[in-house]
């Protein structure tokens, strides 16, 4: 069950080339919610904006330590990947959004700014921001307690169309598409530069790993270059509207970047066929709690698979794990589910691996 480095790297590389024999497998330790997930993170204040300086690199690094140790022990295919601390919203900090710590739910939330206007108040890109530096103390600090054990992989940054629901408030969104749409391209031209020199600025702080890099949450390994993308805000238009406001952009980020993976949710609106059409590397889709099953999503899964490589990620039950190692091809699919503890991954990994 427990592959050295080396061995993980080749599966990945079959991977991603859609030439593996079997599906890869993994686990994922501990709470998916960041400040659940962090022990560190009890210390963040509530109910009051975070600052750089709330975060101590130091205290994440070790707790970094500590998860990077557990997901070692219970083996699997996937490597443990380190970041800048991804439950940060970085993208929305550094433009200048409050954040502030939700403990009862586990996350970090931005605001827009009350005073902001669009598109003329959003700020420019500044790698001598404080954000900025603290987001380079944390992949420096990551590097050297790593010292080659792990990758580095780009955070969490949400897509064009989470950050346009951020600053129109929400559901507010559809509403300012059809009666601001000047102003919208406008803004979605000013975030994804703004975007795409974020990811430049980790890309070129990031340190290769058998000539790779990691991923902050889904411990992929994945080809030198590669920033991972989402647009969950998707689900909230309709086909005509991601054409016409976030499809170009989502281009222009695939069609710059060296490597591009991006992570969906089966809800709502999924742009499934445009991501396709991109100069996508892969396409990660979550199986949600409380969502459609494995079953349900196989036309998704199935019509991805046709074209790229797939991660299918999530609290994966016995029937949807079933389905996807009895329905789906083995070329180009990696599954990662949530386990409680080692025995639960061994015993997962002799049915669906071992045994197979």
């Amino acid at each position: 069950m427990k592959f050295t480095i080396e061995q993980r790297v080749e599966l990945f590389k079959k991977f991603y080339a859609r030439q593996n024999d079997r599906p890869l497998f993994g686990f994922f330790v501990e709470s998916e919610y960041p400040l659940h997930r962090y022990p560190s993170s009890k210390k963040l204040p509530e109910n009051t904006p975070l600052r750089p300086e709330d975060f101590c690199v130091d205290d994440y690094v070790q707790d970094s330590i500590n998860l990077f140790e557990k997901h070692e022990a219970y083996g699997g295919d996937f490597i443990w990947s380190g970041s800048a601390f991804w439950g940060i919203p970085w993208v929305e900090a550094a433009l200048g959004c409050p954040i502030s710590a939700d403990h009862s739910t586990g996350s970090i939330h931005a605001q827009k700014p009350l005073t902001l206007t669009l598109p003329d108040g959003l700020p420019k890109f500044d790698a001598a921001a404080p954000w900025l530096q603290k987001m380079d103390e944390f992949l420096v600090a990551l590097s050297q307690a790593g010292a080659g054990r792990w990758p580095i992989g780009t955070t969490r940054m949400r897509g064009i169309a989470d950050l346009l629901s951020l600053l129109y408030c929400g559901d507010n969104l559809i509403y300012a598409l059809m009666e601001k749409a000047e102003q919208v391209h406008q803004v979605c031209e000013h975030l994804t530069n703004f975007w795409l020199k974020m990811a430049q600025f980790q890309i070129e702080r990031i340190p290769l790993f058998h000539d790779g890099i990691g991923s902050f949450y889904y411990h992929m390994w994945a080809p030198p270059g590669t920033v991972w993308h989402q647009e969950d805000a998707s689900a909230l238009l309709s086909p005509a509207l991601y054409d016409e406001f976030i499809r170009l952009c989502d281009e222009r980020i695939a069609d710059t970047l060296e490597h591009c993976i991006i992570h969906l949710h089966p809800s709502g609106f999924i742009p499934v066929e445009p991501l396709l059409e991109m100069n996508m590397l892969a396409l990660e889709l979550h199986v949600d709690q409380g969502g459609k099953s494995a079953d349900q999503l196989y036309q998704w899964h199935k019509k991805i698979l046709d074209r790229k490589p797939l991660l299918i990620w999530g609290h994966l039950t016995t029937e949807d794990l079933d389905y996807i190692f009895s329905k789906l091809p083995a070329k180009g699919l990696a599954v990662m589910t949530v386990v409680s503890g080692p025995d639960q991954a061994e015993k997962l990994w002799d049915k669906y691996i071992t045994s197979c």
